[in-house]
């Protein structure tokens, strides 16, 4: 590597994956210079690039989620139903380094491109495999999405919620992209094991799993024997310094206080309310707790006396760990997202603000390229194939079959 190219520069990827799981780890990949190839089926190909004007997303005729994680990739169109389809995935896996899948096992098996039947093909392939509970047991094959295999399935949606709310779907993707930098992190272990062996081996991770770990900290709990979870409401918390408050303006501000034994004098002095040192229900940390209803009441009547911009410079005086509830609308002009480049101009993106949310680390040395917008189904088909061996008439006969597309 010479300091003018990407850090990922010549890493070959094959991305045989859909939705947001697979296609956002190798974004990561692709952002530090990797060559990201994009197997999709021909027709439709990924899913994901018209499931944004579907209901609950919001409706644009422009694939903005799709968008979101295949910048800077490269796409094919072969039907892998097809021998000679499974053949030039072969021939392409030859010359890669890593490839990336969510298909699920049986498919896998089926294609006979699992990582067994390929790493006989290139014993230095990194193999990622992608499920929704992961890859034994009754539910190895079963359909996963973040919406029930990381938050339905793991607690996450049931303790989410208050005492007095349904169950609820998170917003679009939210399990999937933590997930996907699993196995970013998981596919660049491994070719670090390369690096010491010379042998490639397979990564495998899981919605399931990935919610788990999200739960984790509750979770530990459950299996050290604590009591069963019990679900409070903001009008009656378990902790009124962990809660959220409404403002005069109706914005709503979340407090997270703790080290409460430090902090609480800090609150109190933020919000003017020296007398709440004093009261015997809220003089130390058991009683705060057992008494949380009542100053929450409290804190309702003080924080509805304010506005947010009045209450900020407050709560920054006295060093209280507060947010604002800011909407999606905000959140991108947020200066402090802009200032850290939390959001990324997009070369050939042409609508609103013509940026896309950056990947979520950065190092010193090594800066990613440009953003680039996504390809269009099947664009680089022919080159790929070239690179790969083809010649033209035989790229030409796999056109006429249907078993190339663009």
């Amino acid at each position: 590597m010479t300091p003018q190219q990407p850090l990922l520069a010549g890493l070959r990827v094959i991305e045989l994956a859909t939705f947001v799981f697979g296609p956002g780890s190798t974004a990561v990949l692709a952002d530090f210079g990797a060559d990201v190839i994009k197997v999709e089926a021909p027709g439709l190909g990924d899913p994901f690039r018209h499931a944004h004007n579907s209901p609950p997303f919001m409706p644009l005729d422009f694939a903005y989620m799709w968008q979101q994680d295949n910048r800077n990739k490269r796409s094919i169109a072969l039907d892998l139903k097809d021998p000679e389809g499974r053949e030039a995935l072969r021939a392409l896996v030859r010359g890669a380094d890593v490839l990336v899948t969510n298909f699920p096992p049986r498919v896998l098996a089926r294609l006979q491109i699992t990582y067994e039947d390929l790493r006989a093909e290139n014993p230095r392939l990194v193999y990622g495999q992608i499920t929704g509970y992961g890859e034994q047991g009754a539910d190895a094959d079963k359909p996963g999405f973040d919406g029930n295999a990381y938050w339905a399935r793991t607690g996450l949606m049931d303790v989410v919620r208050t005492a007095e709310a349904d169950p609820t779907l998170p917003a679009a993707a939210m399990g999937d992209h933590p997930s996907a930098m699993t196995m970013f992190a998981g596919v660049m272990t491994a070719l670090y094991r390369r690096e010491r062996t010379g042998l490639g081996t397979k990564v495998s991770t899981s919605l399931m799993a990935n919610g788990l770990w999200a739960a984790s900290a509750m979770l530990a709990g459950v299996l050290a024997g604590t009591a069963p979870f019990q679900r409070s409401s903001r009008a009656a918390p378990r902790n009124a310094l962990l809660n959220q408050y409404r403002t005069r303006d109706d914005r709503w501000l979340s407090i997270i206080v703790l080290q409460e034994d430090k902090n609480w004098p800090a609150f109190v002095a933020a919000i003017e309310r020296p007398e709440l040192l004093e009261d015997p229900r809220f003089v130390e940390k058991k009683a705060r707790h057992a008494n949380a209803e009542a100053l929450a009441a409290i804190l309702d009547e003080v924080f509805r006396s304010h506005t947010y911009a009045e209450w900020s410079p407050r709560l920054i005086a006295q060093g209280v760990t507060f947010s604002l509830v800011a909407t999606m609308e905000e959140v991108v002009d947020d200066p402090q997202a802009l200032r850290n480049d939390m959001l990324v101009e997009v070369e050939g993106h042409t609508h609103g603000r013509r940026q896309a949310v950056n990947s979520p680390l950065w190092l010193r040395d090594a800066p990613k390229v440009p953003a680039r917008l996504g390809p269009e189904l099947g664009a680089q088909g022919r080159e790929i194939l070239a690179e790969a061996g083809y010649d033209e008439q035989r790229i030409e006969q796999l056109l006429a079959r249907g078993v190339l597309a663009r």
